[in-house]
């Protein structure tokens, strides 16, 4: 990723122009991103939908695997989605409208909007909620939060008073550590300031306005027509319906659903300036700093070439991302019903065939057949070079199967001279055997080798 960056300012300038002249034939574009969505569905498990655009103009836009997998039924194009912490990019935008409308400054401190919020996190401003400079912990910081809290329905008393029992990482506004519970309370003033709740609030200032009529608040209890149905990646095939998760500890900061159009709708405001004006969308783009993280208002930033404003979001069932090039107007959307994916890496892929960047389309490996291979000569226990890493390498009546540390084993396929290759985890273990015997084997994994030897 980085090399493409070091690249002559000519040639980075030459990338640009191929995104703006190739606005009538998009042909070739389209022809990769349709192999590459089928190859990271086969190799990654990705299930859900791609959209890339240019302003209004969509240039790709395909679905892939299944809403529902109980009843084997495919998704299509406009299905919605949990988008996560999304989310905050709207939240971080409703700031910025309350302050356009005098309603609040964001260098505030936020307890004087929130009733019953503790004095030791007196000295916190709205803008460091913002830009995740508070101080506060994430979600898991709270006390039990995955194994109770997490599948709770918790007032906003009770919230606050889980916030209350938290100690501050660093003084506000001397370090980043990202928190959800920043932006829980950012919803918390902006319900302040408006005397109405979050969900309104969004309705009236955003959706609205901007016609996105299939995107909204996605309370734990809802049910959302055309919404899909989450699963979780266990293991190398093996999904399962997604944990539940409560949602009322995620206000403004996770607890949206949307369409890939609605998104794009979206991002497209940003373009035009539909919404806002440039004083304002200056405020949410102008990226704090923090540790070199860039984030702004509910986005990230990255101002090298090609510049884009972007955010991910992960919950159970859920992976999505979106990123905006506000230079050339594009638009890269995705959003899929299972968790985790690495929607972050996906982008950077499609940034790449975009912007004719060098990029090496990944391939399906083939396995060959196992009945004349003797899998249990490879069975065993090995530890790194370094000896940080441990690697259990487990044969059963079902196959092999690989397992690093106390993470859950996924099988292992056999390619050819004893090289073996994980389908949806992707690495490859070439094993060192002489007269039948193990002695030692190397793993390869995101351009990196790794050596073990047999304990």
């Amino acid at each position: 990723m980085n090399l493409k960056f070091i690249l002559s300012g000519f040639l980075i300038v030459a990338f640009v122009f191929n995104v703006n002249a190739q606005t009538d034939d998009f042909s070739s574009l389209k022809k990769d991103l349709h192999t590459y969505i089928d190859v990271i569905h086969a190799k990654k498990s990705f299930s859900g939908e791609i959209l890339v655009a240019k302003g209004e103009d969509i240039i790709f836009r395909e679905s892939v695997g299944l809403a529902f997998v109980e009843h084997d039924l495919k998704i299509e194009n406009g299905a919605k989605y949990r988008i996560a912490s999304i989310t905050k990019t709207f939240t971080g935008t409703l700031i910025a409208l309350a302050q356009a409308e005098n309603k609040l400054n964001v260098n505030d401190k936020a307890n004087q909007y929130i009733e019953g919020l503790s004095d030791k996190f007196k000295d916190i401003t709205i803008y460091q909620l913002l830009t995740h400079t508070s101080g506060l912990l994430h979600n898991e910081g709270i006390k039990d939060y995955w194994q109770i809290k997490s599948k709770l329905q918790l007032n906003n008393e009770q919230i606050i008073s889980e916030i209350n029992n938290l100690d501050l990482l660093f003084p506000p506004g001397s370090q980043m550590s990202y928190s959800s519970l920043g932006y829980y309370l950012l919803a918390d003033i902006l319900e302040t300031v408006y005397q109405d709740d979050f969900q309104n609030i969004l309705e009236n200032k955003i959706l609205k306005k901007l016609q996105m009529t299939e995107t909204g608040v996605a309370y734990s209890q809802k049910i959302i027509p055309r919404m899909t149905s989450g699963y979780h990646l266990v293991t190398d095939d093996n999904l399962v319906v997604a944990p539940y998760r409560n949602y009322s500890m995620l206000k403004g900061a996770g607890d949206m659903y949307a369409s890939s159009t609605d998104l794009l709708k979206w991002g497209n405001s940003f373009f035009s300036n539909k919404l806002l004006n440039e004083k304002t969308k200056a405020l949410i783009f102008t990226a704090n700093n923090a540790e070199k993280k860039n984030y702004g208002y509910g986005w990230f930033i990255k101002t090298e070439k090609p510049k884009k404003y972007y955010h991910g979001g992960g919950t159970w069932g859920y992976s999505s991302y979106i990123a905006l090039y506000p230079e050339e107007k594009i638009s890269i959307i995705i959003l899929s019903n299972i968790s985790t994916l690495p929607t972050e890496s996906i982008a950077n892929d499609i940034e790449k065939m975009v912007y004719d960047l060098p990029f090496e389309m990944p391939k399906v490996e083939k396995e060959i057949s196992a009945d004349s291979i003797d899998l249990r000569i490879y069975s065993g226990n090995f530890i790194s070079d370094s000896g940080k890493m441990k690697l259990n390498i487990i044969h059963t009546k079902n196959g092999l199967f690989a397992q690093l540390a106390g993470n859950p084993p996924f099988e292992i396929y056999p390619k050819g001279n004893h090289q073996f290759f994980g389908k949806k985890v992707e690495l490859e273990i070439t094993f060192e055997v002489k007269d039948n015997v193990v002695s030692g084997l190397k793993v390869e994994r995101m351009g990196q080798t790794f050596h073990f030897k047999k304990l």
